[in-house]
């Protein structure tokens, strides 16, 4: 079975803001999947990450997401945000100053609660994200890593290996399907994998609600 290969989202003419989740354990190509996304659709792109990891983001312009200047005649390429840098102002100042663009978090788990009501900046970022014209993609390495209502949020699941499988109880109707999803990839992975020759890294399935 050959890999699944990426599709837009959107389209540069007219698009719909979409919560992205790519998900997969280390070393499956979440980071990479995802920078294929962002690169074919362009604009503005704002990437966090606790502090500068995954690789894949470090050649890119660090920004201070307080400073209104920061977003100044920027129109189109990749910025840099450490979330070490305000902690938990981070998505209340990226809500203040971000609109129309797509932003990413990378490697979420360290720096989003369990709990969304815990960060009112990153609630805020997703009830709005239609009106603020921003594609959210959340790349993290298990279900459980990203609060249970980003489920109920979700446009686009791309599914990749994975120990952690989904909860049943996620209130959503796409949740067997995502179950499914995840047990075929853990399955062409495994076998991939025991080839030993690279054809493990890649392995996604997409999933729409």
């Amino acid at each position: 079975m050959q890999k699944q290969q990426p599709s837009k989202p959107n389209s540069s003419r007219h698009r719909d803001a979409a919560v992205v989740i790519v998900m997969g354990k280390n070393g499956t190509g979440k980071s990479t999947l995802a920078k294929k996304f962002i690169d074919s659709q362009g604009g503005r792109i704002l990437v966090v990450t606790m502090n500068g990891a995954p690789e894949i983001w470090r050649s890119y312009p660090i920004i201070d997401p307080a400073l209104k200047d920061s977003f100044k005649d920027w129109t189109t390429g990749i910025r840099h945000v450490y979330w070490m840098q305000h902690e938990k102002e981070t998505f209340q100042h990226i809500h203040n100053n971000f609109h129309n663009g797509i932003l990413v978090l990378d490697d979420c788990r360290g720096y989003i609660p369990s709990q969304l009501d815990a960060d009112q900046g990153l609630k805020r970022l997703l009830i709005d994200f239609r009106h603020k014209m921003l594609d959210l993609y959340f790349i993290v390495h298990s279900p459980g890593q990203v609060p249970r209502q980003v489920w109920s949020f979700y446009s686009y699941a791309w599914i990749g290996a994975t120990d952690a499988l989904f909860d049943k109880r996620l209130p959503i109707d796409s949740c067997e399907r995502l179950l499914d999803a995840q047990r075929e990839v853990n399955e062409r992975y495994r076998v991939a994998r025991d080839r030993n020759d690279g054809s493990h890294y890649g392995i996604f399935r997409l999933v729409k609600p």
